[in-house]
């Protein structure tokens, strides 16, 4: 697959296809994934349409909190044809595509291409042995894995299956000195300057919007900060909320992808 020259669209039935997702697999979800308050009303409209045969699915998301379940639609007097509901389901597994590879094949989901960036642009600024780093978001998975001889590793990652991946993986590729943070990136277990770098890949639960708190968090916990855009599917963050927060543009190599854009903010600066 040439992904560089994908839209986002073609990607997301590739991973469909990748992962053999089915409406099912929104069972795998913690229902705080599915940021309602951002969804399109098309959105919520497939999801009354697709829950119709499905009311096991709605049933995983009412149990947890109802008011975590989108707001119900009117449908009209006659009950939906088949063909409708499994198009509304089609519709909503390619959308969330990624979120549903990510809990169902983590494997899969740490071989995609944009999860390696070249993290040369890190080596060239510090000292493995001498920095301390906290890593989240996208390309996490990856970028622990030379983070082995550093002077100690956080992860942020809030969504178990995944957490549990982490550790699995980290025993396997010896990496030291790593403690995994079960929290949010808008609320990080972790006194002030307490690390040297954090790094962020992109954080596909994310708004542009959300990442001014996201921002400010890091700021707090890290005496350097990057932030990596390296997921395609993504809107690009907002430049003049990063820039008023002190981070400055660059560029990185992203496996597959080219250049894609990177924020920097560090203490010399």
């Amino acid at each position: 697959m040439a992904a560089g020259r994908q839209s986002p669209t073609a990607l997301r039935q590739w991973l469909v296809r990748l992962g053999h997702l089915c409406f099912d697999d929104f069972l795998l979800l913690a229902p705080e994934t599915l940021d309602y308050g951002h969804w399109t009303p098309d959105q919520t409209s497939d999801w009354t349409l697709a829950t119709n045969n499905a009311p096991h699915v709605e049933l995983h998301f009412r149990s947890a909190n109802c008011s975590l379940q989108p707001a119900a639609c009117e449908l009209t007097a006659s009950p939906p044809s088949l063909v409708d509901v499994l198009v509304a389901q089609q519709r909503l597994v390619t959308h969330f595509a990624y979120e549903l590879l990510r809990v169902k094949a983590p494997p899969l989901h740490d071989a995609l291409p944009w999860q390696d960036w070249d993290f040369s642009i890190v080596t060239k600024r510090f000292k493995l042995w001498q920095t301390r780093f906290l890593l989240a978001g996208d390309g996490t998975t990856v970028t622990m894995c030379p983070c082995r001889r550093s002077a100690g590793v956080y992860i942020v990652e809030p969504e178990e299956t995944i957490a549990r991946y982490i550790e699995l993986k980290c025993a396997k590729e010896k990496v030291r000195r790593l403690k995994l943070l079960r929290a949010g990136l808008d609320r990080i277990p972790l006194p002030d300057k307490s690390v040297d770098l954090a790094v962020f890949g992109s954080v596909p639960s994310l708004d542009t919007g959300d990442w001014k708190l996201v921002t400010r968090e890091a700021t707090r916990v890290s005496h350097n900060v990057l932030l990596v855009e390296n997921n395609p599917l993504l809107l690009s963050l907002d430049e003049k909320s990063l820039m008023d927060s002190g981070l400055q543009p660059a560029s990185v190599a992203v496996s597959g992808f080219g250049q894609r854009r990177c924020w920097w903010r560090t203490s010399s600066a």
